[in-house]
């Protein structure tokens, strides 16, 4: 259904149906675009795809333009209400004049809407372009779903080969992915149609840590693979585990992946670890101190391999090579890990094992993990088991 109207002291509105006309008018309030039906300007245009909006005007001889990029954005994956981010390119009068030109050129300004074109065919896919013109006194809203699939009928071909002039004249693809490369890492993006970009760029876990000796305690960690902009692929944690009578086992760890490798065989990551011990040995206090640093690769199939150095003092001053490896099981969504540092006359180690659970309501957004862990150090030996809830 097409439609004219005409409202006193405005202009006549041709084109398309009120549907459209007043998503499309929606989407332009959110962009702060020019009002074509109030504009006085000799001539105004309007292209607009998913994710684009190209406007021209000519007062006069005075010509001008603008190129906006937008895209549709929300916090959170399981949220249906969008915000429209955009930004605005102002173009030259040379390049105004120019699109200006090749507009006249195209006979896009007399081709009428695409339903009453015969032999036009409509869908749910695909992508639909928009055409607005006004001069002083009419206004059109135009719309031409998906060109390229109408057989190469006359019409048709009028605009794409619009869209590819200006396409060309503003390097249209290079303009958009640079405004991509803008957007902050988080959320979810799209252009409206059926394909959404989700970035799980961040994770905080919380949750409760103890010890058949410590039995007291809490963990907290973060990671994220993107700081605003910026790309940087880091986690810290803090583990601590303490008594009553003044122990305690305090464990940070913070951690960099993709440092040089990052393929489908594999990706590196560096690990560094600090642990500050005060354990009960021999009914007597003993403080412990551990720098490791390890080097190692993801790889293929869920399974980890590190490498690296670890240091204990104050009590004892040595040096060890430490060892890691991990293994998940995606199935029964369970992690094994083990870590071991060999000494002159002394292996330390520890053996762990994670069970997740993961949930679909906003109240647990994304899960939670059961943990037993068991650790030989320095023989001084104990059983550990912790909750962490995956917010």
């Amino acid at each position: 259904m097409s439609f004219q109207i005409t409202f006193s002291q405005s202009k006549t509105i041709s084109g398309d149906t009120t549907f459209w006309y007043k998503r499309h008018s929606e989407l332009l309030k959110s962009l702060d675009s020019k009002d074509f039906e109030k504009s006085t300007d000799e001539f105004n245009f309007r292209f607009r795809n998913s994710s684009q909006v190209i406007e021209i005007t000519k007062d006069g001889t005075k010509y001008s333009g603008t190129l906006t990029n937008f895209i549709y954005h929300t916090k959170k994956s399981n949220k249906y209400k969008y915000k429209t981010i955009s930004n605005t390119i102002i173009l030259s009068a040379e390049q105004s004049e120019n699109i200006y030109d090749s507009i006249q050129k195209s006979k896009i300004l007399d081709l009428p809407t695409d339903n009453r074109i015969e032999d036009w065919k409509n869908g749910a896919d695909g992508i639909t372009y928009f055409i607005e013109h006004s001069d002083k006194e009419n206004y059109w809203l135009k719309k031409y779903w998906t060109p390229s699939a109408q057989d190469s009928i006359p019409e048709a071909l009028i605009v794409l080969d619009l869209e590819n002039n200006l396409s060309n004249a503003l390097n249209l693809d290079e303009a958009y992915s640079l405004f991509k490369n803008t957007l902050p890492r988080r959320g979810c993006y799209t252009s409206g149609g059926m394909t959404i970009t989700c970035y799980s760029s961040s994770s905080l876990r919380l949750g409760y840590s103890g010890a058949t000796k410590l039995p007291l305690g809490f963990y907290a960690s973060y990671s994220t693979d993107y700081v605003g902009k910026a790309k940087i692929e880091a986690s810290a944690s803090l583990r601590y585990n303490f008594d009553n009578s003044g122990h305690q086992h305090l464990n940070f760890q913070t951690s960099k992946w993709n440092i040089f490798l990052n393929n489908e065989q594999f990706l590196d990551f560096l690990v560094y670890n600090y642990q500050n011990r005060i354990l009960n040995i021999d009914d007597a206090k003993t403080k412990f101190e551990n720098h490791q640093i390890k080097y190692g690769l993801n790889l293929k199939n869920h399974i980890g391999v590190g490498l690296g150095l670890d240091f204990i003092s104050p009590e004892v001053n040595k040096v060890g090579v430490h060892l890691f490896a991990d293994k998940w099981f995606s199935k029964p969504n369970i992690s094994a890990t083990l870590t071991t540092s060999l000494f002159d006359n002394q292996i330390n180690y520890k053996a762990e094992l994670f069970k997740s659970f993961y949930f679909n309501n906003t109240f647990l957004r994304k899960g939670i993990s059961l943990g037993i862990a068991y650790e030989d150090f320095t023989n001084y030996k104990d059983l550990y088991f912790s909750l962490r809830m995956t917010l």
